[in-house]
């Protein structure tokens, strides 16, 4: 049993690594580092255990960990603090910067860096395949659920058939893979009944913005189905782009390109990469409903997951359908990166910035140092 922290604690933990931390999954090394051995916040198993079960459910991997951390310290004012304090800084950066962006878009600098940045997101998407189809798709079996996910979602099935038939079909032609060791069982605390307040209260304020704005209503249902699809931090491209391009046409191919870039930038989960597309539909009520939204459902899982966490783990049909979702969503986003290179104005500039960011990808420099090192770039070849 986790000793009791206080919310503020769990909040300033977790802002420093949503303040400090870049690159997706190359996160949970350095919260790892500030929540276990830093802070003590939980042992080297439940973290380990908390990864797991965040690994099987839908959403921002490590938000809902940061949740689980909290809720396991402090109940649900701990669960609230680890959410608001790993996602502040990301927030607040990608306000300032979809701020700017708006007010410089048909500036030459603007136009310049943003053609620099979609050869880099692209560049991102492209190693993300090889990432996804690497680890997830292991066999042929695996590899036929990705090559069925690209070319459903380029003949324009949506996201929900493809994501939902990868779980079903995952159930029964799927390995699930060895069975984690659970260490000492976990007892009931509480995180069912605060998953069903949560859920009340999301409710509520659907209802509430339904009736005061009917546009922050459906961002928030969008950035909602987004979270409830999206499996990690990469596997919001496809989701996302099926969403806020091809069924609300919100933003183009190249706006959304550029705010995925600008997501590259800030530290902290790259699912704020909702902020942007929220401020372009709203101003700024729409970037917090969009942010909000993005993790609100989610956030009800986690509750609600923490309290079956053995049995959600150690699921043999929960890992056989996770193994079908993650094998697809590596078929998406090589679609995705198809629709995205015809958004790049192909020339010799563009193809030697793809080449070296690649380069530097493959050498596992940070993405933030690659966007800015791309930024610069951009202003002399472009």
């Amino acid at each position: 049993m986790a000793a009791r922290v206080k919310a503020w604690d769990i909040f300033k933990g977790f802002f420093v690594v949503g303040a400090t931390a870049y690159g997706g999954p190359a996160m949970m090394p350095a919260m790892r580092h500030e929540v276990v051995e830093k802070r003590g916040f939980v042992t080297r198993e439940d973290f380990r255990l908390g990864l797991g079960l965040c690994q099987t459910i839908p959403g921002g991997t490590l938000m809902q960990l940061a949740a689980y951390i909290g809720l396991k310290l402090d109940g649900l004012p701990g669960a609230i603090a680890g959410y608001l304090g790993f996602s502040c800084p990301a927030f607040l950066l990608m306000l300032g910067l979809s701020m700017f962006y708006t007010q410089t878009r048909g500036s030459h600098f603007s136009q310049a860096v943003c053609a620099g940045l979609k050869v880099v997101v692209l560049a991102i998407c492209l190693m993300s395949c090889l990432d996804f189809i690497k680890r997830f798709a292991p066999t042929k079996r695996h590899q036929a659920f990705t090559a069925a996910a690209a070319a459903l979602f380029l003949a324009g099935v949506g996201v929900v058939p493809i994501v939902f038939g990868a779980a079903l079909l995952g159930l029964f032609a799927l390995a699930p893979g060895p069975a984690p060791d659970l260490g000492e069982g976990q007892s009931a605390n509480g995180a069912l009944r605060l998953a069903g307040y949560m859920a009340l209260a999301m409710v509520l304020g659907m209802g509430f913005l339904l009736a005061v704005d009917p546009l922050l209503f459906d961002l928030a249902v969008s950035m909602i189905k987004v979270d409830m699809l999206s499996f990690g931090g990469f596997g919001v491209f496809p989701v996302m782009y099926a969403e806020v391009v091809e069924h609300r046409a919100w933003v183009d191919s190249a706006t959304f390109i550029e705010g995925m870039a600008l997501a590259q930038v800030t530290p902290g989960p790259s699912l704020l990469a909702s902020a942007f597309m929220g401020y372009i539909v709203r101003g700024i009520p729409g970037a917090i409903v969009a942010s909000v939204g993005i993790f609100a459902a989610s956030f009800v899982v986690v509750l609600a997951a923490s309290h079956y966490r053995d049995a959600i783990v150690g699921s043999a049909r929960a890992r056989s359908a996770l193994a079908g979702v993650l094998a697809t969503l590596g078929g998406m986003i090589v679609a995705v990166s198809y629709a995205l290179a015809k958004a790049v104005d192909w020339g010799w500039a563009s193809g030697l910035l793809l080449v070296l960011t690649l380069a530097a990808l493959t050498k596992k420099v940070n993405v933030c140092w690659i966007v800015l090192a791309a930024a610069g770039l951009s202003l002399l070849l472009f």
